[in-house]
């Protein structure tokens, strides 16, 4: 398995000097079987994504989203192999109650946003609604999902392939008290809490022992602010350490970030890392082999 980081940072695109070395598309990570092609994610670094893929003729693409914000789709209409015929694109997504996935991609085509409408792509697409919890398969890989504590609907994946595997949780926050996400049916304290423990536990089953954990890391600790759905670098050690992940990749990171500022928590988280866990830190164009 290969995995590749197209886009690693939060919020919103940066085109600014400050983030030249570790770059600033929003989220997108490729993982490459020796049966498959995956996408995470459709950030704006899901364009390069697709120019690489188009150049070496990958024609069977699975696209998993972890939740609808716009950072984490509004590279789509960019992304070319939609416009090329011959090629199936397969989108899953948390199922949503009041509108389908395929409407949320559709309205950001819209004609007052967008030169080409959903409905005019050559691509054939597919549209995968999820429901918390589910394990399916892409060709050889094992998928399973979780929902995770963030606003809107948001999950994380885990794939599993001869042997190894991946974790993606961004976009969620680990250990604060609560703030959960739409639909959630907790009106109670004690449902709250139940419901809080079911995704952190959920957050414990994709990061169990996996080779790779990509985790959001948004916030440091003293800019933690509870509204957003974020964590910090040492939220990601505490759950690598409690699941026994091998590697954890620094993700999602703050638009104003510098790259000199995140070489200085590179090199701390490293060495603040427990026995057994590397440390790395998502950048564009890193590719990871599992």
């Amino acid at each position: 398995m290969k995995v590749t980081f197209w886009g690693v940072r939060g919020s919103f695109p940066v085109a600014l000097s400050h983030c030249m070395r570790y770059g600033g598309n929003t989220p997108c990570i490729g993982i490459e079987t020796d049966t498959s092609t995956i996408l995470i994610d459709a950030g704006t670094g899901i364009r390069q994504a697709g120019n690489d893929l188009v150049e070496r003729g990958i024609d069977q693409i699975d696209l998993l989203i972890s939740h609808t914000h716009w950072d984490h789709v509004q590279g789509f209409p960019h992304f070319a192999p939609l416009y090329r015929s011959g090629t199936t694109i397969r989108i899953h997504g948390l199922n949503h109650k009041d509108h389908t996935l395929e409407q949320i991609f559709a309205a950001q085509q819209q004609p007052a946003f967008s030169a080409m409408t959903l409905d005019q792509v050559e691509a054939k697409l597919e549209f995968i609604a999820l429901e918390e919890e589910q394990k399916f398969s892409i060709a050889a890989a094992q998928v399973q999902c979780h929902r995770l504590n963030h606003p809107g609907m948001a999950c994380g994946y885990r794939i599993e392939h001869q042997g190894v595997a991946f974790s993606y949780i961004s976009d969620t926050d680990l250990y604060g008290e609560l703030l959960l996400g739409d639909d959630i049916p907790a009106s109670s304290e004690s449902e709250k809490e139940e419901w809080l423990e079911r995704l952190r536990q959920g957050t414990r089953n994709l990061a169990h022992r996996t080779n790779l954990m990509v985790c959001d890391t948004f916030f440091l600790p003293e800019e933690y602010d509870p509204g957003w759905g974020h964590s910090s670098p040492d939220d990601a050690l505490r759950l690598g350490q409690e699941t026994q992940a091998q590697r954890i990749a620094l993700f999602h990171h703050r638009p104003e970030r510098t790259d000199e500022v995140l070489d200085e928590l590179f090199a701390h988280y490293q060495s603040q890392a427990p026995d057994g866990i590397e440390v790395l830190i998502a950048k564009e164009g890193l590719e990871v082999t599992l």
